[in-house]
C-alpha cells in the first residue's frame, strides 16, 4: 500500500512538473504557473491549475495501474 502511494505522488509531481516547465519552455498560457512579488502589497502568483488536475487524475490512474499489476503478480 505504501508503495502505490509513493508512486502516485511521485507521477503527481514528475506530471505536473513536466507540464508546467513545458508551459514556460513555450510560452503555453494554460499549462504556467507563475509567482511574482511585490513589495507594496507582500505576494501574488497566478496561473493555471490545469497542470495539476491533469497530475492527479493520472496519479490516480497509474495508482491503480500499479496496484492491479502487483496484484496480478502475486498470485
Amino acid at each position: 500500500m505504501f508503495k502505490t502511494v509513493l508512486v502516485g505522488l511521485i507521477s503527481f509531481f514528475l506530471i505536473s512538473g513536466l507540464l508546467i516547465g513545458i508551459g514556460h519552455l513555450f510560452h503555453i498560457d494554460i499549462l504556467t504557473f507563475t509567482f511574482y512579488e511585490s513589495s507594496s502589497t507582500g505576494f501574488w502568483a497566478e496561473g493555471s491549475v490545469i497542470p495539476f488536475i491533469i497530475g492527479l487524475i493520472s496519479c490516480y490512474f497509474i495508482g491503480n495501474y500499479y496496484e492491479k499489476r502487483k496484484q496480478g503478480s502475486a498470485k
